[in-house]
């Protein structure tokens, strides 16, 4: 069986030392905090200097660019003069056009070398959920799934993931496209804090709360609500934690659901630049996802 690097764009939230250390190769966003210089995030630009900038200047609404299609070429390029194929895992098609992007390098692939193979598959989510793909990507390899394996059953377990977040008012949401001007003010005037679902690659709402504590406190019942309601075993599960600026109010948060699920969450992270763009610094939820082998 031929060997296949995995690739993702950024929006999967790995730092540096996890690229290394899972063996994946990562396609970047460009962030400007001035629409005019776009820096890619993680390489370029620190993330946790980029979030306090974000406290220090919040009418300052930075900007996303997604990756090129030669961002992607030359990723899949180092793959193949490597000798190997590649498993792409984007994120959803429905906030950004990176899947798209790296279609169109994969289709130049195609006509410089018809046998080098490029399986891309639409994540249908973003951020930590994204990442908790992507290592199930890397465990599948781990255990000896071939390309076509691998991206046949996480077609199917990318289903199964959700994310309950929740922000610090709706102006962000509002200048990234997520929601109209109008609720955007309206929330704003009255300092609703929503809860809000990722689910097959939409943003859905989850309610309101009138404070920060009861929004996240909601994220939790949600939680305990949709296994409830599903008979689901959160052993069978991965659950992810992911913050933006305040680390503390996260830890806190992860203990937590910690105790709701009854084990340790396997993996709690900081959101990275390209999904802040529309989240603001202060976005703070869980996400979860079957394993393939359960």
């Amino acid at each position: 069986m031929k060997d296949y690097q995995i690739i993702s764009d950024s929006s999967c939230d790995f730092t540096l030392d996890e690229v290394k250390r899972l063996d994946v190769r990562i396609v970047y966003f460009y962030i400007s905090m001035d629409a005019e210089k776009y820096q890619r995030e993680v390489l370029e630009i620190d993330i946790p200097t980029f979030f306090q900038t974000m406290v220090d200047h919040p009418t300052q609404f930075p900007k996303t660019s997604l990756p090129t299609v030669e961002d992607f070429y030359r990723a899949f390029q180092a793959s193949h003069d490597e000798g190997k194929d590649v498993l792409c895992i984007t994120i959803t098609t429905k906030f950004s056009g990176s899947y798209n992007a790296a279609l169109a390098a994969k289709k130049m692939w195609e006509e410089e070398d018809p046998s080098f193979k490029i399986e891309i598959i639409d994540s249908q989510v973003n951020t930590i959920l994204q990442g908790l793909v992507v290592r199930e990507a890397v465990r599948m390899k781990q255990q000896g799934f071939s390309l076509e394996k691998s991206a046949e059953v996480l077609n199917e377990i990318k289903k199964t993931g959700r994310i309950y977040f929740t922000v610090n008012g709706l102006s962000y949401l509002q200048h990234g496209g997520r929601i109209g001007k109008v609720s955007a003010i309206i929330g704003n005037i009255l300092k609703i804090n929503p809860l809000i679902i990722l689910k097959n690659g939409e943003i859905q709402s989850g309610g309101i709360a009138l404070s920060r504590k009861r929004a996240i406190l909601k994220t939790i019942e949600k939680l305990k609500a949709t296994f409830t309601k599903y008979a689901l075993n959160f052993k069978d599960y991965l659950f992810a934690i992911g913050y933006c600026h305040n680390r503390n109010e996260a830890e806190e948060y992860k203990k937590d659901v910690e105790e709701v699920i009854g084990k340790p969450v396997d993996y709690f992270g900081q959101i990275g630049a390209a999904i802040a763009v529309h989240t603001g610094p202060h976005a703070l939820g869980l996400a979860f996802i079957k394993k393939f082998d359960v």
